[in-house]
């Protein structure tokens, strides 16, 4: 097949040659090739020449060019020679049809301010090749064929439907927003409390056994990690920062004279040579326990 240039400048050179100078439209096009297979790339030109003062339209890819589909185009830059216009188009388009016989004719259209009016070539035909002309001496046909009946279940592996699954995941996505916006306040309460009653049970179970031990047997460093659990506990429960408090800056911020009492009690024990401090620490207990009620009240109706 000639170059695409070269193809093009010899129906350029015809379309000069054989139209007149005339204010006239005139409109080419055809196949490069005479035969195509299915689905091969097939080269259609579409030439026109008309007077530069009107405005010409080329078929793009959104055109229907049945029996064929589209592929690409190139345009060729408009040439003007004394007025008059050349423009020329070359599509790439295939076929899938079956036809031995295929035509095409693409129009162009010329705009004005009232309508667009259409011009077309003559229709141009192709054919198509056929890969297999005369069948194999072995080949038999359909009413021949040896058939058996088979009634075995045979297993078929269907398909994933990606398209139900995007649906559901689309419905429990918006049922899960929906719950969250409705009960979102509930549920986050129900995950505060549990921690804050999971929290104090430990708190409960760690501290009345360091104090049960105090009970039978009297130790400075029992006593004193007795009350840094409680410190800790309470500074988790309130955000408080009662672990790096004295006793005298705990009353501070506390303004409670009972408590400071039990510290200052609890401080001589650790400190000095006192050992009452069981009724001390049940009263920390009881202090820490109020504050637990008192904050699972704030978050129930918080």
């Amino acid at each position: 097949m000639m170059g695409m240039r070269s193809v093009l400048g010899v129906l350029f050179l015809t379309v000069v040659t054989l139209t007149s100078q005339g204010q006239e439209i005139k409109v080419s096009g055809g196949f490069l090739k005479d035969s195509i297979q299915i689905g091969e790339p097939l080269e259609y030109y579409l030439t026109a020449r008309y007077p530069q003062s009107l405005t010409v339209l080329f078929p793009d890819s959104t055109f229907s060019f049945i029996p064929f589909e589209f592929n690409s185009k190139k345009f060729f830059p408009t040439q003007t020679i004394q007025g008059i216009s050349y423009d020329s188009v070359l599509y790439v388009i295939s076929t899938f049809e079956v036809d031995k016989v295929q035509y095409l004719n693409l129009p162009i259209f010329v705009t004005s301010a009232k309508d667009c009016t259409a011009y077309t070539p003559s229709p141009d035909s192709v054919y198509l090749a056929e890969l297999i002309k005369n069948p194999p001496p072995d080949t038999v046909s359909v009413q021949n064929l040896p058939l058996k009946t088979n009634t075995l279940y045979e297993k078929v592996f269907s398909q994933f439907n990606y398209v139900i699954l995007i649906i559901l995941g689309g419905v429990l996505l918006i049922t899960v927003i929906v719950v969250w916006v409705v009960f979102g306040k509930k549920i986050r309460t129900y995950f505060k409390v549990r921690k804050l009653q999971k929290n104090h049970l430990r708190f409960l179970n760690t501290f009345t056994g360091h104090v049960q031990q105090l009970a039978s047997d009297f130790s400075q460093e029992r006593a004193e990690i007795s009350v840094s659990l409680w410190k800790k506990y309470l500074e988790q429960l309130e955000q408080k920062p009662y672990t790096k408090l004295t006793t005298r800056e705990t009353m501070q911020l506390e303004l409670n004279e009972q408590l400071g009492q039990d510290l200052q009690m609890i401080d001589r024990a650790i400190y000095g040579n006192q050992t009452a401090v069981l009724e001390p620490l049940q009263k920390l207990q009881q202090f820490a326990e109020e504050r637990f009620h008192k904050k699972l009240e704030e978050v129930k109706h918080g």
